[in-house]
């Protein structure tokens, strides 16, 4: 009676333990798929016209599915060596993780489309350039050599990640992704200039490094309405960079 009692405790913890190393590898499982990165493949036309609407689109994916739940996807276009001037576009869900958005170009020129990608709390922006109407050919080569090398357009690229509601009075978590060449720019100096129009007093805010290329940061709005926030990187003597999006406060 005691051999078959003993036979079946060692039976058990047999299972017992075949269950958790099966539940390890599942979880094993889960965790590599959770580290999948997210890819995002953005499709300009190489030209256009002016006066004409423009279509961009986007698939997202992360391993083989198609991602449909994106937190944002905005399109920032520029014409070279104007970037200080760039204007986003929300990009919007079509269907099998496609993102789509239009832009009707005013005027003849090379510009630069790049796509702020932020999913699954993971985060990235390819670009491409489009020619708009008449472009010499020494300009497109002369944009193609800048966008490539970096000698005169910037290669610094900043996004501001905030909340989808702003509120009056409650602390707001912030976060700015700054890639320099397509690389997470790390031990940078990032910090947010919070002013409203007409406002003299400029509220500055340093933001902490975090993962690769990640600076966050908060500050609690004092009062509805609309303000500007304008991020400011550098880096040693090379890199003097900005950009400023508006902010809707409730």
């Amino acid at each position: 009676m005691k051999k078959i009692s003993l036979f079946m405790l060692v039976g058990f913890l047999a299972l017992l333990f075949a269950a958790c190393g099966n539940s390890n590898e599942d979880n094993g499982a889960k965790d590599d798929e959770k580290l999948e990165p997210i890819e995002a493949k953005l499709d300009v036309p190489e030209k256009g016209e002016k006066g004409q609407t423009v279509s961009f689109s986007t698939k997202v994916t992360q391993g083989d599915e198609n991602v449909e739940d994106a937190d944002e996807v905005k399109y920032e276009i520029w014409k070279n060596d104007h970037k200080e001037e760039s204007e986003m576009i929300e990009g919007k869900h079509d269907k099998d993780g496609v993102y789509k958005a239009e832009k009707t170009f005013e005027e003849d020129g090379m510009y630069t489309v790049q796509v702020h990608v932020t999913a699954r709390d993971m985060h990235t922006m390819p670009k491409t350039e489009i020619a708009i109407g008449d472009v010499e050919e020494g300009e497109h080569e002369e944009a193609g050599e800048d966008h490539h090398h970096g000698q005169h357009e910037s290669t610094v690229s900043i996004h501001l990640m905030k909340p989808d509601s702003i509120k009056a009075g409650e602390e707001s978590e912030m976060m700015v992704h700054v890639e320099n060449e397509e690389t997470a720019l790390e031990d940078a100096r990032v910090r947010f200039e919070i002013y409203q129009d007409g406002q003299e007093k400029h509220e500055w805010v340093d933001l902490d490094p975090g993962e690769a290329g990640k600076y966050s940061g908060s500050y609690t709005f004092p009062e509805k309405g609309s303000y500007n926030v304008q991020v400011h990187v550098t880096k040693g003597e090379e890199i003097h960079e900005h950009t400023m999006e508006t902010v809707d406060v409730q």
